[in-house]
């Protein structure tokens, strides 16, 4: 992608515009360690970030420099990016590229390692959680939080009956300890096995009070506004025996429509039942169990479905890559069980299928964007003709 396709692209996880250099350097770096922090990024010095403006930089050598010395002497872990100067219709752009970094968290020196790490949500660049900052150095080590264990429970924590029958659908018959550390549901040390975060959420006996941010609340809505509530029903653990019920218990709140099978008429959701698994599915196994403050959360509204869970992207991906094939993932252990049960297609397929199959029954488009510390999904229930409120609504949230 060039300058000229760039200025009409909105500022995003990836990219940020800057008519000149902050006044205040630490400003600038902290965008360059929210992007070394996440996915990489770009910054593109000398165009407005509102009219997209070329008005260009004076002195771009020496600005250069000063941001090359800046980024060197104020960021730890060392971070390298490549800067270039662009003549673009007479005026000089500078370039900041910086890649997604290997030895996170990347923090400010001047700030330390606890207030000084920044990362990227959406558009904004915003200080890192403690919690965050620990999501950050797991990744660095390519540790994931559901296979930490939990020392404070024991393999009695895991419901048996869960387990067996997971077991017992893939053909195996009732695992032993070590079968159960295979599939990273179990952690040993010292000669003793504890269960890890993946096995109590999938797999948990229902009743752990510690383990209440893992559950599932589902609501309903009167109209198209959280202002009054139908009905709401709650799902703890063990998650993955419930996902079935879950699934149906959430096409029953949504809206029906009839068609014709041959000569027989049948009703089915105006959303496809493999859109709303899908996105519910994608919620489990992504989300970010680090961050204990809230549950999943499956709003349905009469003209939309929304799907919130904690956890912003993960890794390199932007909400941009969403629906191309790319995939990265969080909670391999998840995945990997999802997959056996049939829950699960090819990682990075699903978004894909979902954006065909809303456009095959002429539906407004799926939104997926991040809010905050949470991803959310949103899936319209009204067509592309008559768009109601939808339109409003998704044009809001995506400003």
């Amino acid at each position: 992608m060039n300058i000229r396709e760039k200025l009409y692209q909105p500022e995003s996880r990836k990219l940020e515009f800057k008519s000149r250099i902050p006044a205040k350097m630490n400003d600038l770096l902290k965008t360059i360690t929210a992007f070394a922090n996440g996915a990489g990024g770009e910054i593109i010095i000398g165009v407005s970030d509102r009219e997209r403006t070329i008005e260009g930089v004076s002195e771009p050598l020496q600005m250069e420099e000063r941001i090359a010395n800046a980024v060197h002497d104020g960021i730890m872990p060392m971070i390298s990016p490549y800067i270039s100067i662009l003549n673009f219709n007479g005026k000089q752009v500078l370039i900041v590229q910086v890649l997604p970094g290997s030895q996170k968290p990347y923090y400010i020196k001047s700030m330390g390692i606890e207030k000084g790490v920044y990362i990227r949500i959406g558009s904004t660049t915003r200080q890192a959680a403690p919690e965050m900052i620990k999501e950050l150095n797991r990744q660095s080590l390519g540790i994931a939080f559901e296979v930490e264990t939990d020392f404070t429970k024991t393999p009695e924590h895991i419901d048996k009956e869960a387990v067996n029958q997971f077991f017992h659908q893939m053909g195996h018959p009732e695992p032993a300890y070590e079968i159960l550390k295979k599939w990273s549901l179990l952690g040993k040390n010292n000669g003793d096995y504890y269960p890890t975060v993946a096995g109590l959420v999938l797999f948990g006996i229902c009743d752990l009070p510690d383990y209440d941010f893992a559950g599932i609340r589902l609501t309903k809505f009167q109209g198209n506004t959280m202002t009054n509530i139908s009905e709401t029903r709650e799902y703890s653990i063990p998650i993955l025996p419930k996902m079935e019920t879950i699934c149906r218990h959430t096409a029953d709140f949504l809206q029906k429509e009839s068609y014709l099978e041959g000569i027989r008429r049948l009703e089915r959701t105006i959303i496809p039942f493999y859109a709303l698994r899908e996105a519910i599915v994608n919620a489990v196994v992504h989300r970010d169990y680090s961050i204990r403050g809230s549950g999943i959360k499956i709003n349905v509204f009469d003209n939309r479905m929304e799907v919130i869970s904690p956890g912003i992207l993960y890794g390199n991906m932007d909400i941009s890559d969403l629906g191309t094939g790319l995939s990265e993932c969080r909670n391999r252990a998840m995945v990997r069980i999802f997959r056996r049960m049939g829950m699960m297609e090819e990682l990075g397929t699903g978004i894909a299928r979902i954006y065909e199959l809303f456009l095959n029954r002429n539906l407004m488009t799926p939104l997926f964007f991040e809010q905050g510390q949470f991803f959310k999904a949103v899936l319209p229930q009204e067509s592309q003709e008559k768009p109601g409120l939808i339109k409003e609504y998704l044009n809001s949230e995506s400003r």
